[in-house]
Parts: C-alpha cells; structure tokens; sequence
C-alpha cells in the first residue's frame, strides 16, 4: 500500500474540491483561449509567426523556469492565500493584455499570466489533499488533474461561438471577468475552511529548505521525468492536429478546431479511470507503464499515411483517452511521493515542471522532424522515443515503491 498524508479529514468535502478544481479550470481557459485566436492577433498587431508562438510556450517557460518555486512558496506561505493570488494574477494579465497596443506588451502580459497560472496548479492540488477524506484521496486527485483537458477543450468549443462578436481583445476581458469573479467566489467559499488555507507559523519562512527536500528526493524527480515524456508527447500531437488535418485531409480551420477539441476533451475521462483504477488497488507505475506503451503504439497510427481518417483519428482518441491515465497517476502521486506532507505543493512544482519541460521540447523537434526528416511519418521516431522513456522510468518507480514505507496500511495525514 501506498502512504498518504498523516492529517484528513473523516468526510471529503466534494463541493470544495470541484471549487478547487475549477480554479484550474477557469486557468486552463487561459491556455486554450490562446491557439484559435493568434491569426487575429497576429493581423492586427503585426507580429510574425515566430513571435505569435511565444504566446502559447509563455506559459510553459515560466512553468518550466519557476515550478518547483512556486510549489515551495505555496507550502511556506499559504495554499489558499496563493490560489486566490494566482487568480487574482491571471485576471490582472488578462485584463492588460486585453488592451495591448503592440505585441511586446501582450507578451508581457501573457507572462503574468503564466505566472498566475502556475501559481494556481501548485496551490490548488493541496487545497485538494486538505478537504479530502483518505479513502477518497485517488479519486479526488483524479478529478483534480482533469482540470487542463477540461478548460482547454471547453474554451475551444466555446470560442467559435463568440469570436465574431467579441473579437481577442473582447474575449481577454471576458476571461478576467470570469476570473474575477471566480476568485470572489473561491474567497467567499473558503473563509470558514479550516486554518483558512493557512500554515501554521513554524512552517513560514522554509520555503527553501522545502525545496532542497524536494530536489533531493528521488521520487518527486521520478514523478517529474515521466510527466515530462508524457507532456512532450500529448502537447506535440494536440498542438500539431489542426495541421495535421489541414494538410492531409484539407479540413478548414473551424473543423479542424472542433475535432482537436474532441480529441482534448476525451483525455478526461481516461483521467477519471485512472484515479478509480488507483482507488481499487492497482499499482501506480503500472498504469503508467500501460498508458505509455499504448501512447507510443497510438502515434504510428496517427501518422500513417496510408490508413483511412477515420482510423487515424480513432488513433488519436484513443492516444488521449488512454494517455489520462497517466496525468492521474502522476500528479495523484504527489501527496504518495512528497518527502513530508510539508512538501505536498513543491513536489507539485517540480511535477509541472518537468511537464512544462515537456511541452517547451515536444512541439520545436516534432516540428523539425517532420520539415526535415520526410513529413509526418517521421513524428512516431520522437513520440515512440518519449513513451519508451516513460515505459523504463515506470519500472524505476516500481522499484522505488518498493522502498517506500506504510506498506501495511495507510499513512494518514
């Protein structure tokens, strides 16, 4: 058996945790409002290709640069107090950009909004862990780690509907409408929660000391790494599919848009059976070792040529069906894995991390690969090679399991 933290309490606290896991709902809003809006942006503020792609790999980079920080500043100072700041910051780069006048100021504040962003995934999960019964923590993690498919593939269906009224700009200001009023709400909500999301005063001020536990821990960096091949792979087919459907079938943008949105959309219910799965006993690594192994196999289909689109795009539900599982067990291993319960939100950090790694090499060297190396029949050398990486670093983390203690039972937070 597993460990899970040492303090929860006797009933889990459903409704709190779907308020916290639409905090990274209304957040991952931010990531898909982005990729059907940037040739409008670029018309309108001039900005060549290679500069509209900083708007969507802001958000990785800074992730990938202050994750394992920000996981710690959040153990040190306050999980509710930081979620509320990341909204409060994703609202702010929200609003700004809205009203940028050139591209350098949108870009600035899509940063913000990135730092807003991670603030929120490192925050968030541990306000999870804090309301949720030990008996419900897997279930509770999963539905938590749904939230990026779920805003993603939601503001992806939604913004056809509205981008010929509301245009970019007015799209930005409805999202920090939205965040606004979603912070209110998660401020009102949450006043009575116990400690109010606080810490207690022994642990201010160990923000660094948080964070050299974490690093020196193999189980975070383990946890890290499989995220990163997981990210590399589910990124690079996700972000390349609306070209990939344009240049092998002709479809136009808005089909395109549609179908890339089904395809985000179905990875949440695979992260749902992940975390059932995990509730009913069955080992963490395994299901990552599977969800790998079916990734890699996925993608030779994606890109083969010569099957039908139907086939093809079967291949790619399945690839993100399948690969939700392996979001479940990761960031649900985050309380398991943590060197304390201190340290839930910088294993958290280190988590996004690594996966912000992942999506920052992913899509350049899919990219390469398929300029330089022959077309799309070229990308299953790139994901193949990332799911055999995930595949050998899940038979690392069983043999790490087995070192870990509370085998006998549940270690209660």
């Amino acid at each position: 058996m597993e460990k899970v933290p040492e303090i929860a309490p006797e009933k889990t606290s459903w409704g709190l945790v779907l308020l916290f896991v639409g905090a990274g709902v209304v957040g991952a809003f931010q990531v898909g409002k982005a990729p059907p809006m940037l040739l409008s942006i670029r018309s309108e503020l001039g900005m060549t290709l290679f500069l509209s792609g900083w708007i969507l790999s802001l958000f990785s980079v800074i992730g990938f640069l202050t994750g394992s920080v920000a996981g710690a500043l959040a153990d040190s100072f306050g999980h509710r107090r930081l979620l509320l700041t990341g909204l409060c910051l994703l609202a702010m780069g929200s609003l700004v950009g809205s009203f940028a006048p050139r591209a350098s100021l949108l870009l600035a504040a899509r940063a913000l909004e990135g730092l807003g962003f991670l603030i929120i995934v490192v925050a968030a999960p541990s306000l999870v862990v804090q309301v949720t019964s030990a008996k419900d923590l897997r279930i509770s993690l999963a539905v938590w780690s749904c939230f990026l498919p779920a805003g993603v593939a939601m503001i992806m269906v939604f913004i056809p509907l509205v981008s010929l009224a509301l245009g970019w700009r007015g799209l930005w200001q409805a999202n920090a409408l939205v965040l606004i009023g979603y912070a209110l709400w998660v401020r009102r909500k949450t006043s009575l929660l116990p400690g109010r999301g606080q810490v207690p005063e022994r642990r201010r001020g160990t923000p660094w000391r948080d964070l050299r536990l974490t690093l020196t821990a193999g189980g975070p960096i383990l946890l890290a790494g499989i995220f990163a091949t997981y990210s590399l792979q589910w990124l690079a087919v996700m972000g390349f599919l609306p070209t990939l459907l344009a240049d092998e079938f002709g479809f136009g943008p808005g089909r395109a848009s549609v179908l890339t949105a089904v395809m985000v959309a179905m990875n949440v219910p695979g992260n749902l059976m992940g975390g059932w799965l995990l509730h009913r006993g069955l080992r963490r690594w395994k299901l990552i070792a599977f969800a790998s192994l079916v990734m890699g196999a996925c993608s030779l289909g994606i890109y083969a040529s010569q099957l039908p689109f139907p086939a093809r795009y079967a291949a790619c539900l399945l690839f993100s069906l399948v690969g939700g599982l392996l979001p479940a067990s990761v960031l649900g291993g985050a309380p398991v894995y943590a060197p304390s319960p201190d340290q839930v939100a910088t294993t958290n950090g280190l988590i996004m991390q690594g996966g912000q790694c992942g999506q920052i090499i992913g899509p350049p060297i899919l990219a390469l690969l398929v300029s330089t190396g022959g077309g799309w029949k070229s990308a299953p050398w790139l994901l193949g090679s990332a799911a055999a990486v995930g595949v050998a670093l899940s038979f690392v983390l069983a043999a790490w399991e087995a070192r870990l203690p509370f085998r006998g039972g549940m270690k209660r937070r």
